[in-house]
């Protein structure tokens, strides 16, 4: 159970140029005249031959005579069927992925009655039905997000396409059977098998129906009389407490927010016991990686407790925001995923306020701003048009510049107006499928303002804006324009305007941005609406973005940032964190001095908040990952791990009685940073006390066990290498398995890492767990993570579900600054799919802008060092909690 182990390079990018790339004209709506009612399905898995067989009842209406009726269908073989009792006969368009199915005569409009049997496969990846083995045992689930339910049933496989879903089951006696609804009968079914039916669900979209069988056991409590349940590995219920009390506290909470109650009679937390692509918010039935259920406090840290509650924040959002009000299409999946995420967030500042929540959002808004200053970067809303195209939606535009986005709107209309909106939205959609414009036009009523001009501005067009503040003796002035490379500031304002990698070829693009002007010296904050046409003045000292809740960068002239610098420990925590992370990535991208964010650095007071020294420590071992071995590095390492010295002296290497979560969650990210720097004092540390507990790792807290494990395996020599090795062999339980294979990936020692990745496709890991190994080796050592992909790729991917193919590759080698590896990844892209390679090209940009910095950016880097030495005033002026 880990939060992420990598501390990446931080990936700085340029505003966008273009827009998203013109859709595929091959269309994969089905033919419209025919609307499903109801489906009535028995399935029959085999669990050991891996195929399962159905036997299913369509109710259809057709609003005109049509000659046949056409549904999903993939890698189905069908026996007989029959429509209103008359044989038909089946015709399969594995293209289009379609079966139609015809009497040879005309149907006419009204109500039809198709029946079918069929047979299919139970697949390795986690698409579609899909099995999970694990030590003793094996189940058997599903994942149909996007298109996916169509490898299951035969079915209208399109989110509008909504109906009634009635489930059987004949499975084994002894396991227990899960879907979305509760067990309505069970009746034994002869050879050790019974027959399971659930009681008919709410119409609902096919991508979020479930099945699921194992060994398994429930742990049930009563929330406001619906029993919510963790469905775990059967004999792990001690673990699933957590989970079920998130639960508990989550879904009041919800039902209060939305103003709609939980409209069905059961929900179950499904904890998949192996690691599976995520989760699915299936209704009822939400289906999760055990590492994101399972809560073990011998194992894991205040960071998994974090990452477990927000993780089923965000999927519960989703029973009202894409169960109960689902997009009409996938064009609009941020609606679905932006706003749990946005969700996610709100809870956990509210539940959990010690963990800084909405500050570590400021995180996940710069990451998504990194990407969306790209020229791969699409719109939040975005054209979808196949299969393919719906999988690649799934990406950080789509969840984190939306929930950004949200934030900002929430924001602007006011946080009561927009409950307000969202409660008419959802009371208006249930049970039905909205679009973006349904969810503005009910915010703009509430609001009584035009917030929808706003969100259409920032929901359909790429890129990241740019408020541009120039001074003068009449103060700052704010500006809407566009951002070239040769643009000399000459005038006096605060504008928007956009980064982008390839000025030449970007659009003019304009923005009406939301904004907030607060003094540095105190003061009532002034708002604003600004844009490319519409400048407005401000005060010199102001911090633009106050608070931070603008999707936008913003680029301060010497005159203007000069006082924000001088009173930075004064400032708001979030305006500390916005004006490091804006001062880097415009300083990476070269429309600014990177000496601006080199300076907040060195100004960073020691008693700042936990979250912005987590993002700092994550943020200075990050750009150590653009230098090659040699001097320039062994300096600069030196430098950072100084920078990060006051907050290690604040916290210590152990836990102290009184600690916060935010605390320990430092601790721990300061000490992979300063361990990925190579720092001595941590390494020998980390090195000594796995040393002394090396046979019995349970005397290692759970709160130093991963910094421990990570840093003794990043420096181990061969003889700690394979100790790791054989405690990962030994461990009984398969998380802590799973997280020393993936502690080990770590080591610094090429030749050793070469062992992790061979063994990553061998019976000694996880099936599952190679392309984890393969991602973490790729972090220290991406030119050998990529020739053992090239030579490997099906025994690596075997278990990943169609989208996590098509990323898998440029993940692996994204952290390169090797062009040549650009060239290959470009010949590799050119053997994918023309809609999967989305991926690619963010990779192919990343790379090349990874080798910009290290010709351009480290240069200035170095000479900053070297021209600011780390002296005493600089490390007491870090010290004033003190």
């Amino acid at each position: 159970m880990r939060l992420p182990l990598r501390l990446l390079p931080a990936l700085f990018g340029l505003l966008a140029a273009g827009g998203a790339a013109a859709a595929p004209a091959v269309p994969t709506q089905l033919p419209s005249g025919v609307e499903p009612v109801s489906y009535d399905l028995t399935v029959t898995p085999d669990l050991q031959k891996l195929t399962f067989a159905g036997h299913e009842t369509v109710v259809v209406v057709a609003s005109r005579g049509v000659d046949r009726i056409v549904l999903n269908a993939l890698n189905l073989d069908f026996g007989s069927a029959s429509i209103d009792g008359a044989a038909a006969k089946a015709s399969v368009d594995a293209r289009t992925q379609t079966a139609s199915f015809s009497t040879g005569r005309g149907l006419g409009a009204g109500r039809h009655t198709l029946t079918l049997d069929y047979t299919g496969k139970i697949a390795d990846s986690a698409t579609g039905f899909f099995h999970v083995d694990y030590a003793g045992g094996r189940m058997v689930t599903t994942q149909f997000e996007p298109a996916d339910a169509r490898r299951f049933l035969p079915v209208f496989d399109e989110p509008s396409k909504k109906a009634v879903f009635t489930l059987s089951a004949v499975v084994p006696k002894d396991l227990l059977a899960v879907s979305n609804m509760p067990e309505a009968a069970s009746e034994p079914a002869g050879d050790g098998l019974k027959r399971v039916r659930f009681a008919p669900t709410p119409r609902m979209s096919s991508y979020l129906l479930f099945f699921g069988v194992g060994d398994l056991e429930r742990v049930t409590r009563q929330v406001e009389g619906i029993p919510v349940s963790v469905v775990i590995r059967r004999g792990q219920a001690a673990k699933a407490q957590f989970a079920l009390d998130a639960a508990a506290e989550l879904l009041p909470y919800y039902n209060n927010y939305f103003g709609q109650k939980y409209p069905l009679p059961k929900l179950d937390l499904v904890a998949a016991p192996g690691d599976v692509s995520g989760s699915m918010e299936n209704w009822g039935a939400i289906l999760f990686s055990q590492t994101n259920v399972v809560y073990d406090p011998k194992l894991s840290s205040a960071g998994d407790r974090e990452v477990i509650f927000k993780v089923i924040a965000h999927e519960m959002a989703h029973l009202w925001s894409g169960d109960l009000v689902t997009m009409a299409w996938w064009d609009d999946l941020w609606l679905n995923e932006g706003f749990a995420s946005w969700m996610s967030t709100k809870a956990s500042e509210h539940f959990h306020p010690e963990w800084r929540s909405m500050l570590t959002a400021l995180g996940d808004k710069d990451e998504a701003m990194l990407l969306d200053a790209r020229p791969s970067a699409h719109p939040i809303v975005q054209r979808v048009a196949t299969v393919a195209q719906a999988e690649q939606a799934f990406d950080a535009i789509t969840y984190k510049k939306g929930e950004a986005v949200i934030r900002m709107l929430e924001a602007y209309a006011g946080p009561d107006a927009w409950q307000a909106g969202v409660r008419a939205y959802m009371a208006e959609h249930a049970y039905g499928n909205a679009t973006s414009d349904d969810l503005w036009r009910a915010i703009d009523h509430a609001a009584g303002k035009p917030v929808s001009a706003v969100a259409r501005d920032f929901t359909t067009q790429p890129g990241v804006p740019l408020v541009r503040v120039a001074s003068s003796s009449a103060g700052i002035n704010l500006l809407e324009s566009r951002l070239d490379d040769d643009v000399v500031i000459q005038t006096v304002n605060i504008a928007t305007d956009r980064m982008e990698v390839a000025a030449r070829d970007a659009r003019v693009l304009s923005w009406r941005a939301p904004i907030e002007l607060k003094p540095v010296s105190g003061g009532p904050v002034k708002e604003r609406v600004i844009s490319r046409t519409s400048p407005q003045a401000g005060e010199v000292g102001d911090i633009v973005n106050a608070g931070q809740l603008g999707y936008y960068r913003v680029e301060y002239d010497n005159a203007s940032f000069a006082p924000l610098a001088d009173s930075y420990a004064k400032l708001a925590s979030a305006d500390q964190l916005g004006l490091l992370q804006d001062s880097l990535a415009l300083g990476m991208a070269g429309q600014a001095p990177v000496g601006n964010y080199l300076r907040l650095t060195t100004a960073l007071p020691r008693d700042a908040d936990p979250v912005v020294w987590r993002v700092q420590a994550r943020t200075l071992a990050g750009l150590d990952g653009y230098y090659a071995a040699g001097p320039r590095r062994a300096a600069y390492r030196a430098w950072a791990s100084a920078m990060l010295a006051p907050a290690l002296a604040r916290v210590g290497f152990d836990a102290k009685p009184g600690d916060t979560a935010s605390e320990a969650l430092l601790r721990e990210t300061l000490l992979l940073g300063l361990s990925q720097l190579g720092d001595p004092k941590v390494a020998a540390e980390a090195t000594r006390r796995f040393k002394a507990t090396k046979d019995d790792l349970g005397r290692l807290s759970a709160d130093e066990r991963r910094w421990v494990l990570v840093g003794a395996a990043r420096s181990a020599d061969p003889q700690t290498f394979q100790t790791i090795r054989a405690l990962a062999k030994a461990a009984k339980d398969p998380l802590e398995r799973n997280d020393l294979y993936v502690d080990l990936a770590a080591v610094d020692d090429e030749a050793l890492a070469a062992q992790v990745l061979a063994l990553s496709i061998t019976d000694e890991a996880p099936s599952n767990l190679a392309p984890t190994l393969v991602e973490e080796v790729a972090a220290v050592h991406p030119q050998l993570a990529w020739r053992f992909t090239l030579a490997n790729l099906p025994a690596i991917t075997r278990t990943l579900d169609t989208l996590g193919r098509s990323t898998f590759v440029p993940r692996v080698v994204e952290g390169s600054n090797d062009p040549k590896l650009a060239g290959e990844l470009t010949a590799y892209a050119k053997t994918m799919p023309a809609d999967s390679r989305g991926e690619a090209l963010v990779a192919l940009a990343r790379i090349r802008n990874n080798a910009d910095i290290q010709v351009r950016r480290l240069p200035q880097i170095d000479g900053w060092i070297t021209a600011h030495p780390v002296t005493a005033q600089v490390q007491a002026k870090q010290k004033t909690a003190e």
